[in-house]
């Protein structure tokens, strides 16, 4: 990728508590500002506040140029744009609200888990301000019985180009390879949604009922982890669990054979010998892991351009704010889960 969108990652994501989890997968040492964007302990709120919250989305009215010099101003139409660099994120109607990042994502989130003293796991910006996120964590990991440590967090994310309503959810990382799990793939987890519009300041209690914030504590999750683990896989389930996943028609041309063919290569590839994946081969967890690994890591397009990092970033994080990356989660377990039954009941 090039320098410029490599540098953005690097100027723009602030990361936290490296200490235990190391550095994020981008991180290069010769792009860092004058200040590192990482940090052996919580991501100070401050630090947030001056590097990458330290400016304001603004409402602007939209006019156009008529042929005698004069202008009309388009009614109940406006431009959101960032009010520094001037750059346009979407035309909007006239009830659309801005959810500011700093109230939003900082002064909310500490209101609704009723303390000013925010762990900040990380926080930054997404396709040049449109989007942005924050993760609340725990200072300590959690590890579960089949080995696996994870990092339950709480993700706030919003936007000003709409692709994302403003969302408070809890999401739980693999610290292992940085895969994150939403926690509603244990039944425990929920998410809470506000559009921009004038009813989205919804009481601060109906949130902290819905997520059910951090008083549930990582049981669900932690089950949820090792109950996989418990179902043995057997090599000729994990081979039907990717041909299953990864099909390949009979009548495929030769181009889409081959590409298909190396998807399921390099998934054998991952199931057998990366060290994110092989502590639970042979299990369902295993193959859950090498899937989600694949999904996160390795998919999309072959073809590396100069967004191709920022381009993953920014598809992970909006494919687990919006549930696609749950709906995605939730197919997969389907499959695996009826491969590993049909067999034991043979």
């Amino acid at each position: 990728m090039s320098r410029e969108n490599k540098q953005w990652l690097n100027k723009q994501i602030l990361v936290g508590f490296t200490e235990q989890n190391g550095r994020p997968w981008w991180f290069d040492e010769g792009l860092q500002v004058q200040e590192s964007t990482t940090y052996s302990g919580p991501v100070p709120r401050q630090d947030v506040l001056d590097r990458v919250f330290n400016w304001d989305a603004e409402k602007l009215p939209i006019s156009v140029n008529n042929p005698d010099g004069t202008q009309t101003t388009i009614a109940n139409k406006f431009a959101i744009v960032h009010g520094g660099t001037g750059h346009v994120f979407k035309i909007a109607e006239k009830g659309y609200v801005i959810h500011q990042y700093r109230d939003w994502l900082l002064s909310r989130v500490s209101d609704i888990l009723d303390n000013d003293e925010l762990h900040i796991g990380s926080a930054g910006l997404l396709r040049r301000g449109a989007g942005a996120f924050v993760t609340i964590e725990r200072p300590e990991n959690v590890t579960s019985r089949s080995g696996m440590e994870l990092r339950p967090r709480l993700l706030a994310a919003s936007s000003h180009d709409s692709k994302i309503a403003t969302t408070y959810k809890m999401v739980s990382t693999v610290v292992v390879c940085d895969n994150t799990l939403d926690m509603a793939l244990s039944e425990a987890g929920h998410a809470y949604r506000a559009r921009h519009t004038p009813n989205s300041l919804a009481r601060l209690s109906d949130i902290r009922e819905t997520l059910e914030i951090f008083i549930a504590g990582t049981e669900g999750i932690l089950h949820f982890v090792d109950s996989l683990a418990d179902i043995s896989l057997t090599e000729n389930q994990w081979e039907q669990i990717v041909e299953r996943i990864v099909s390949i028609p009979d009548n495929a041309l030769p181009r889409v054979r081959a590409r298909l063919e190396n998807k399921q290569k390099v998934l054998n590839d991952l199931w057998a010998h990366d060290p994110r994946c092989t502590p639970w081969r042979g299990s369902a967890l295993g193959a859950f892991q090498t899937l989600n690994t694949y999904r996160i890591h390795l998919s999309g397009s072959s073809k590396v351009d100069s967004n191709t990092w920022e381009k993953r970033f920014d598809r992970n994080m909006g494919n687990i704010i919006s549930s696609r990356a749950l709906k995605f989660d939730r197919d997969v377990l389907a499959v695996i889960k009826t491969i590993a039954k049909n067999q034991t009941t043979r």
